[in-house]
C-alpha cells in the first residue's frame, strides 16, 4: 500500500486490537478502529455508555504487548460498520508512557512504508 495520503496531522491507521475501558462503573469492552501517535477511534460493545471526559484504557497489541493510556474524550456517536452497531469514541492520549508512544509510532511509519 505504497503512496498512502494522510492528510491530517497525525496520521491515523487501520488498527483491531482488543481495548478495556475503565470507568467508575466497570470495564467496558471493544476494539480499535484506527490508532496514531496521539490517540485513537474506539468502537465498544456497549451502547451508549456513559463515560467521564478523561478515563484510562487497556490495549493489547497483536503481539500481546499490553498499553494502559489515559485519555480524553473528544467526540462520541453510534456507527454502524459491517453489520453491528458499536458505540464510537475518539480520543486524545493525555498520559501515555514515551516507549508505549515509540511502539504506535513504529507501527504508524511501517504502516506508510509498506
Amino acid at each position: 500500500m505504497k503512496n498512502k495520503v494522510e492528510k491530517r496531522r497525525y496520521p491515523r491507521v487501520p488498527l483491531d486490537w482488543p481495548v478495556v475501558v475503565i470507568t467508575p462503573k466497570g470495564a467496558i469492552m471493544g476494539k480499535t478502529a484506527n490508532i496514531s501517535v496521539n490517540g485513537l477511534a474506539l468502537l465498544l460493545f456497549l451502547e451508549t455508555p456513559v463515560i467521564d471526559d478523561e478515563f484510562k484504557i487497556t490495549l493489547k497489541s497483536s503481539e500481546g504487548y499490553e498499553m494502559s493510556v489515559t485519555c480524553q474524550k473528544l467526540w462520541s456517536d453510534i456507527i454502524n460498520l459491517d453489520g453491528y452497531v458499536y458505540s464510537g469514541l475518539g480520543v486524545r492520549f493525555i498520559k501515555i508512557s514515551s516507549s508505549d508512544r515509540e511502539t504506535i509510532a513504529s507501527i504508524v511509519g511501517k504502516y506508510f512504508l509498506s
